[in-house]
């Protein structure tokens, strides 16, 4: 080997030691530890409850309610976003469009809160297309073989 082709070597090998700043040898150990410190699964059950929750306060016809509930789901939804990127570049990318609709959504609920009902429909639809987005990201650990956090493996 000349001495050119031991400097590019050197070179790769500290290229791909320096990787993910979570640990794990492999993509999926590195999910698991970014989900893990980062907390994933709690911020999906949150942004899946505030939408719950959202939707329970109209059917009241309860203005402030509607209100506190969409800021809450804004908030909690830009909150999640702030955590990407994961190590994996098409989870990062799955989950920060379902982030965004939810965020979206929950604008929209806070501008309809008044009784706009196409800001309300077009509020729930961002929430379906956040919901849609959560269980991508759930099929996306699974491909990557992520065991929740807190398990074992």
């Amino acid at each position: 080997m000349t001495g050119r082709g031991a400097v590019l070597l050197v070179a790769a090998v500290a290229l791909t030691s320096c990787g993910s700043p979570f640990p794990g040898r492999t993509l999926g150990q590195q999910v698991h530890s970014w989900a893990t410190t980062t907390g994933l699964t709690g911020s999906l059950s949150a942004l899946r409850a505030d939408a719950r929750r959202v939707a329970m306060v109209e059917t009241r016809h309860d203005p402030a309610g509607v209100r506190t509930d969409c800021d809450v789901l804004v908030n909690d939804a830009l909150s999640a976003n702030q955590n990407l990127p994961s190590p994996d570049d098409a989870l990062t990318r799955i989950l920060s469009s379902a982030y965004a609709s939810a965020a979206a959504g929950g604008r929209h609920c806070l501008a309809g809160a008044g009784g706009d009902h196409s800001l309300l429909k077009r509020s729930a639809v961002e929430l379906a297309t956040a919901q849609s987005g959560y269980v991508k990201a759930e099929a996306r650990l699974d491909a990557l073989d992520v065991a929740g956090p807190g398990s074992s493996s």
